[in-house]
């Protein structure tokens, strides 16, 4: 299709009408006065396709045979037939044909891929790039052009929102290095990415109405640097349902404008959020939305927005533009040719478990794991993973895998029991998987076990002889473990793992995969400990009191010591640092160094370079993520390993100057072998040549210079000359301690000496 041509021949109602969802997942599919527009299908698909909303889009109109509630026991039931009446299978038979000849021949239960913070866990962009290609590949066999919520890149913020298993970390370079790989993963395949939810849509609570207040700076640092990296590659972005600073998202000019087009240059289309956009269509357009979803929605407040010269025709004709190039690019996808049902099932299970595998994250271990050809298991409770999350996150499927049953393959069936509390005392290891359930519209009340976990481990601790107790975190972010860590022998965290979660763990557990995922939040003592506790909202407004200070970065500023902190996570291996050194190449700065796997297994691990500012002017986090990598290291051997990072890392974001600026002066480097917690020194690096808003002079506030002993020596000298009480400064100094020079002495250009002393002075 030549779409300027095409645009050119629609009407103002037919590019309006464009704009709308025409379905609840769809747009286009619609007759206009320059000829038919293709239908573009939508479908939530961040951990694989939303069986409900699959279900929505194909079946319009449930068989007129069907009762309506026999058809929602179908649909609930879909994957275990075994629940279903023969009249029921019946109709699950019918539907079942429908949808494989939908699929091109395709006759297998979608995948369920691990969530954001599994993905992140992995701190491996190679990982999260080939999970968004097995993604992608969903979209083609169900010809989705647009794969909703890849990624959620919103922050890990607080740890009680519903939706945190969505997102990628608590920190904000970690989130921008691996939420993009998710984009560049979903386009490889010619699927549109879908970047959600932009922005700050970090709590659940009165999502729709709530105000959000947001430092600009805590935006600027925190809250956006991933969605602008995503926005390098994505083809869509995904508006919030809040409101920041009392403006909503879909119809915030500054977010969608000056921030998404002017400064980032994004090219892409920009959709609102499902139902979100409650108030003039028109208007939210003119604010830079470009498409309202979802459908039927009524287009006509969109003309008459631009009969009322409201939006400008100008404006409008770039929307619809932006979005005719995303029909045309992706309406028409399906499976590839030759894809065949094993082909597909092997391939997205290969992503899966390649994915489940780096992402688990050993928290303890005293040396009960990995287990024994010998050992027995038995299991307290549940013997199976929650393999995700509810809401647009939820993937139904029939390819899960089962922990028990997993390892009943490896040790043999026999040697996996049930509540044999006989077999435990006598030496086998109790698993305890906790399970707690998360997800879309409700936050949780707080981060506390079952009360049923928290018993069960509290009885075995007492009644344990040789027994060992292995506990598994089957949960949607941190919880509370009250003590409980040191009643057991191995913790493992596996989030909401995917479909392939139980082979990986089984795996783990008896040492033919060695755990390398680390954490990327922050596990607290206690909810109370956590940065933003005291900012929940009790109603309509949140207030981010926390600001900068977010996760791992929150609890060093005030020197509370966590659980399990940020980066943390364990191996089988033992891992030594060596040799480091420091490069500078222009603005590149580089830090080279040794690792050594002092054990005889071989292992990854997940190094992380932090640095800090010494003697800050602005306040500062303690230290901040700057870089990582993780290398696979044989056992007894020694790897090399560079990890390089720019300058612009080390900046901040003044509001005053209204933009990033980098303080000159020495920045201490650290390398983190299990985490903030655990640093190594790596020496420092120094800055001559920070910004020069920065810069010593005139500009400088007086609470600046007055702790200088040299510029203060110049200025009293200066004082002399020019016949100035130098008490007055000072005067200016405790009263006004945030003017700049220039504005406290009424013209800089007579202080001669302190202009000089300005010139020789060097930052520490």
């Amino acid at each position: 299709m030549n779409t300027k041509k095409f645009l050119k021949k629609m009407t103002i109602e037919d590019k309006a009408k464009l704009l709308c969802g025409t379905g609840p997942f769809s747009i286009g599919g619609f007759e206009s006065a320059a000829g038919p527009v293709p239908e573009l299908a939508m479908q939530d698909g961040g951990t694989g396709l939303n069986h409900q909303h699959f279900f929505q889009r194909l079946m319009k109109e449930p068989p007129k045979d069907v009762d309506p509630m026999e058809g929602m026991h179908v649909f609930f039931n879909y994957y275990e037939p075994d629940k279903l009446s023969e009249r029921e299978k019946e109709i699950r038979k019918d539907i079942n044909s429908k949808i494989t000849e939908y699929r091109g021949g395709i006759d297998a239960a979608p995948g369920c891929y691990p969530p954001g913070i599994f993905l992140a866990s992995t701190w491996d962009p190679k990982t999260v790039y080939e999970t968004g290609k097995a993604l992608g590949m969903e979209a083609l066999v169900y010809r989705i052009g647009v794969l909703l919520g890849t990624p959620n890149c919103n922050i890990l913020r607080e740890p009680v929102n519903g939706r945190f298993f969505e997102g990628y970390s608590e920190d904000p370079f970690l989130a921008k290095t691996l939420a993009p790989e998710m984009c560049k993963g979903v386009e490889s395949m010619g699927v549109s990415s879908n970047v959600k939810h932009f922005a700050c849509n970090n709590l659940e609570i009165n999502r729709m109405n709530i105000d959000e207040l947001v430092s600009m700076r805590a935006l600027r640092e925190i809250y956006l640097p991933a969605f602008e990296e995503c926005c390098k590659v994505a083809s869509t972005l995904m508006s919030a349902y809040p409101k920041i600073n009392g403006v909503h998202c879909h119809e915030n000019p500054w977010l969608l404008k000056t921030v998404l087009r002017e400064e980032w240059g994004y090219k892409g289309v920009a959709m609102t959020d499902w139902d979100s956009c409650k108030g003039s269509t028109g208007d939210a357009e003119a604010a830079g939305q470009d498409i309202f979803m979802p459908g039927p929605w009524d287009h006509s407040d969109i003309v008459k927005a631009v009969e009322d010269g409201r939006l400008p025709v100008k404006d409008l004709d770039t929307a619809a533009l932006r979005v005719l190039e995303l029909i045309d690019k992706f309406s028409s996808v399906k499976a590839p040719e030759g894809l065949t049902t094993a082909k597909y099932k092997k391939a997205g299970d290969k992503a899966a478990y390649n994915a489940a595998k780096e992402g688990i994250v050993m928290l303890k271990n005293n040396g009960s794991m990995p287990l024994k050809k010998t050992s027995k298991v038995v299991f307290f409770g549940p013997d199976r993973f929650q393999d995700s999350g509810w809401g647009s996150a939820e993937v139904k499927t029939d390819r899960t895998t089962v922990l028990s049953e997993e390892l009943g393959k490896i040790l043999g069936s026999k040697k996996v029991l049930k509540n044999d509390i006989e077999a435990f005392r006598k030496g086998a290891t109790a698993v305890v998987i906790e399970t707690v359930d998360s997800g879309e519209s409700a936050d949780r009340p707080d981060l506390k076990m079952s009360r049923k976990t928290v018993s069960t481990i509290k009885k075995l601790a007492k009644d344990k002889g040789k027994g060992k107790i292995c506990l598994i975190l089957n949960v949607p972010g941190p919880v509370e473990l009250e003590g409980l860590e040191k009643k057991v022998d191995s913790i493992f965290a596996v989030f909401y793992p995917g479909m392939m979660g139980g082979k990986a763990m089984a795996d783990i557990m008896t040492g033919a995969v060695n755990p390398s995922g680390a954490l990327p939040c922050t596990f607290p003592v206690r909810y109370e400990d956590t940065p933003a506790y005291l900012c929940y909202p009790d109603n309509l407004t949140c207030n981010y009191g926390e600001g900068i200070y977010v996760g791992y970065k929150g609890y060093m500023k005030r020197g509370i010591k966590p659980l399990f902190p940020f980066g943390y996570g364990l191996s089988y291996s033992e891992f030594a640092v060596n040799s480091i050194l420091g490069t500078r190449k222009g603005n590149k700065f580089s830090v080279t160094f040794n690792i050594e796997n002092k054990s005889k297994t071989d292992g990854k691990t997940v190094i992380q370079l932090y640095a800090s500012k010494r003697k800050a002017r602005t306040p500062r986090e303690t230290v901040k993520l700057i870089g990582f990598a993780k290398p696979l290291i044989r056992a007894g051997e020694e790897e090399e390993v560079k990890i390089v990072f720019d300058k612009n890392e080390l900046s901040y974001f003044d509001e005053e100057i209204g933009k990033f600026l980098v303080e000159g002066g020495t920045y201490d480097l650290f390398l983190g072998l299990n985490g903030c917690e655990d640093l190594i020194p790596a020496g420092s690096i120094y800055i001559a040549d920070g910004s020069p808003e920065l810069k010593c002079g005139p500009s400088w506030k007086v609470y600046q210079i007055v702790k200088e002993k040299a510029l203060t020596d110049a200025l009293k000298k200066d004082c002399e000359t020019v016949g100035m009480p130098f008490g007055a400064l000072m005067e200016i100094a405790r009263w006004f301690p945030h003017q700049t020079f220039a504005e406290a002495s009424r013209g800089p250009e007579k202080f001669t000496e302190f202009l000089r002393a300005c010139k020789e002075f060097k930052e520490e």
